[in-house]
């Protein structure tokens, strides 16, 4: 099977440990390399991979007829056409924060479902968003690929917002000690110095940052 990347690598493996599932949806499933490898592994009974596009869908189906399973393939805007389906495990990769975000807002609420996310952007957005709206962070697994670092954060709803600062929208609350995460420390590190410079610029205030800056040195 072709290379899932480290990313992706890591989502399966997190899939292999939680599971198995009764029916997993990958969403915004590309090559539908997820869906393919939890079916191989035996880690979901059913697997239903979506995309908004019929290219990705394609792409999907022809993985999945290489392979020999046969994940189910939606052509869905998120959740939206996958109302028949219910989800024990979710995974949501390889886009922004914010339509992550968008993406749940308009899925609704499910307790029962172990959701997968995996930020590209605007990881503080999306942490944002899930402490306000009832949603638990239960572990953040970092991983590097191609020298970027990645953040994959393991979620459920329950119904209770989290309090948490400015460094937790940005370095979350889980913070190892490890060659993965503190590339992605550093990563932060430099974008707050950058928002730092546009804000003395301006003539803004940069105590959020300031405090941003020493949490992540």
């Amino acid at each position: 099977m072709r290379s899932l990347g480290n990313r992706l690598e890591l989502v399966s493996r997190l899939i292999h440990t939680y599971g198995p599932f009764a029916c997993l949806a990958d969403i915004g499933s590309d090559h539908a390399l997820v869906a393919v490898r939890a079916m191989q592994n035996g880690d979901a009974t059913l697997c239903v991979a979506s995309d908004i596009n019929e290219g990705p869908l394609a792409r999907g189906m022809e993985t999945a007829a290489r392979h020999g399973v046969k994940p189910q393939f939606v052509l869905s805007d998120g959740f939206d056409r996958l109302d028949g389906y219910h989800f024990d495990c979710a995974c949501i990769c390889g886009m922004g924060g914010e339509l992550i975000a968008d993406i749940l807002q308009r899925y609704g609420k499910h307790p029962d479902c172990l959701l997968l996310l995996q930020p590209m952007t605007a990881q503080d957005d999306l942490r944002a968003y899930l402490w306000d709206n009832g949603y638990e962070i239960s572990a953040e697994h970092y991983i590097c690929e191609r020298g970027k670092p990645y953040a994959v954060l393991c979620v459920r709803y329950t119904g209770k917002s989290t309090a948490y600062n400015y460094p937790d929208l940005f370095l979350g609350k889980f913070r190892p000690d490890t060659p993965d995460y503190r590339a992605y420390k550093a990563k932060v590190h430099a974008q707050a110095q950058k928002r730092r410079i546009g804000l003395l610029a301006a003539g803004g205030d940069t105590s959020r940052e300031d405090e941003l800056l020493k949490c992540s040195e």
